[in-house]
C-alpha cells in the first residue's frame, strides 16, 4: 500500500496537465447490454476541440445540466467516466468513415462541451458498443481499441504520449490470450485494471482471465516515459471460473471483478487486497445472500464500498446493491445491501460511486429506463437523475456530485438524428 502511495507522487508529476487539471439514415441505438457493460498512434493534434454543448438548468432537486450531445458528425455517443477535475470520457463514432473511437470532452475552461477525439490502435471498429473508457484525477484514460490484426486490446492515453497499447497476456506467455480490455483506472492513475482474452473476444463471447497493469519509469530519448506491465492477477481457489472481467480499482490498490464458470452456471463476486508484503494481491470472494445466485460488483471507492446488483439465473431480475466493509483493514465485508429504487421502477443496477458515497446506475419498469442515484449513508433513498428524453443510465459520479450519463430522446438528442448521447448532471 506505502509503495502504491510512493508511486503515485512521482508518476503525478508526469501524468498531470494544465488542459486537464486547471480547465477544463436511422442511427443504431446503444443500449445497456445483459452482461453490464458490461496502426500507428495518431498524430493529429489530440485538442483541437469539436464544439457541440448546451447546458440547461434541470428540475429543482438537481444541479446544473450538460447536454453534449455527439461528436460533430457523428450519429451516438456513451459517456463512462468523469474525474474530479471535470473531464467525461466515453465512445462515439466518428467522421468520415464513421469508426467507433475513445472521446473525451471537458465540461468546465475554455474548452467546455468540446469533444475530443483520442484516436486508435490502428484497426477499425464500427457500431455502438458499450462505453468502458475511464479516466484518473491524474489525466490518465484507459480503455479498448482494435488493432491491425484485428484484435482488441487495451489501451492507456495521457496528453503527453496519445496512445499506446497496453499489451495482452500473450505478452508474458499466455500464447491463446491475445486480446485485452482496460475497464478500470484508479484516482492516482498508477493502476489499470481489466482483463485479457482468448482470439478475438468481444466483452463477454470467451473465455478471458483478470490482469492489472502496473508502472515504471524508463528513461528513454532524453526524457522519462511511463511504460505499463500486464499481470495476470491470482485466481487460486477458483478454478473452476473461466471468464473474468475485473471492473474497478481504487488508489489503496482494492480490484473488484466478476467471474463466471464458462457455461455460466455458477457466477462469483471477486476481491483481490494488496498483499501485506507488496508482492501482489490476494483473492477472495466477497459475501453473497442466498435469495439471489448471482452477485456482480461494478466499482469501488477509496472507502472500500462497492456497488453492483443481484440478479436472477435468467437475468430477468436485476437489483442495485452495494457491499461496505466491516474493519478498517477491509479485509471482511458486509452481505450485499439493497438499495431502494424509485416508484414506477422494478430492476436496476448501482455502478458509479464517489468518495461520499454517492451512486448512480440505472434503473427500469413500469416508470421506463432512467439513470438513478443512491448513497451509502441511507439505503432507503433513491432518485432519478433528470435527464431528458426516453432512457438514460450513469457508469460514473465525481466527487462534485457530476455524474456523467448516456442517454437518448428529447430535444437535444432526437432519436431520428441520434442512437444515443452523451451528458452529465450535477446533483445536491
Amino acid at each position: 500500500m506505502k509503495r502504491i502511495r510512493i508511486l503515485a507522487l512521482v508518476l503525478c508529476a508526469c501524468f498531470v496537465s494544465a488542459a486537464w487539471g486547471q480547465e477544463q439514415t436511422t442511427p443504431p441505438v446503444l443500449k445497456h447490454p445483459t452482461s453490464h457493460y458490461r496502426p500507428a498512434n495518431r498524430t493529429a493534434n489530440y485538442f483541437v476541440p469539436s464544439n457541440s454543448y448546451s447546458t440547461e438548468q434541470a428540475n429543482s432537486s438537481q444541479g446544473k445540466l450538460w447536454e453534449l450531445g455527439a461528436y460533430p458528425g457523428g450519429t451516438w455517443a456513451g459517456l463512462s467516466g468523469i474525474n474530479d477535475f471535470n473531464v467525461a470520457v466515453g465512445v462515439g463514432d466518428v467522421p468520415p468513415d464513421g469508426s467507433t473511437h475513445p472521446l473525451a470532452v471537458p465540461l468546465s475552461g475554455p474548452h467546455a462541451g468540446m469533444w475530443i477525439d483520442l484516436g486508435a490502435l490502428g484497426g477499425t471498429a464500427s457500431g455502438p458498443e458499450e462505453p468502458l473508457t475511464r479516466i484518473s484525477n491524474t489525466g490518465v484514460i484507459v480503455g479498448h481499441s482494435r488493432t491491425p490484426s484485428g484484435y482488441v486490446h487495451g489501451f492507456v492515453w495521457t496528453q503527453t504520449s496519445g496512445m499506446a497499447d497496453l499489451g495482452t497476456l500473450a505478452d508474458i506467455g499466455y500464447s491463446a490470450y491475445n486480446s485485452s480490455y482496460a475497464a478500470g483506472v484508479n484516482e492516482l492513475g498508477t493502476l489499470i485494471v481489466g482483463w485479457s482474452g482468448i482470439e478475438q473476444s468481444c466483452l463477454d463471447c470467451a473465455p478471458g482471465l483478470p490482469v492489472v497493469w502496473t508502472p515504471s519509469m524508463e528513461w528513454k530519448h532524453g526524457a522519462w516515459i511511463t511504460t505499463w506491465k500486464i499481470h495476470k492477477l491470482e485466481t487460486t481457489g477458483f478454478d473452476d471460473l473461466a471468464r473474468w472481467y475485473a471492473w474497478g480499482v481504487n488508489d489503496l490498490g482494492q480490484i473488484i471483478a466478476v467471474a463466471w464458470r464458462n457455461d455460466y452456471t455458477l457466477e462469483v463476486p471477486i476481491l483481490w487486497n494488496p498483499r501485506p508484503d507488496g508482492k501482489g494481491w490476494r483473492v477472495t470472494s466477497l459475501p453473497v445472500s442466498t435469495d439471489y445466485p448471482f452477485y456482480l460488483p461494478f466499482g469501488i471507492n477509496d472507502r472500500g464500498e462497492i456497488t453492483g446488483a443481484a440478479q436472477s439465473e435468467d437475468s430477468s431480475v436485476w437489483l442495485p446493491k452495494f457491499w461496505k466493509p466491516r474493519d478498517p483493514q477491509r479485509k471482511s465485508y458486509s452481505m450485499p445491501i439493497a438499495l431502494a429504487m424509485p416508484d414506477g421502477f422494478s430492476g436496476g443496477y448501482a455502478d458509479g460511486i464517489n468518495e461520499l458515497g454517492d451512486m448512480t446506475g440505472e434503473c427500469w419498469g413500469e416508470a421506463g429506463d432512467q439513470a438513478v442515484r443512491w448513497t451509502t449513508k441511507n439505503p432507503t433513498f433513491s432518485q432519478v437523475l433528470g435527464f431528458p428524453g426516453d432512457w438514460s443510465w450513469s457508469f460514473s459520479v465525481n466527487n462534485s456530485r457530476i455524474a456523467a450519463a448516456t442517454y437518448s430522446g428529447g430535444d437535444k438528442c432526437p432519436a431520428d438524428t441520434y442512437g444515443s448521447c452523451g451528458g452529465a448532471i450535477q446533483f445536491h
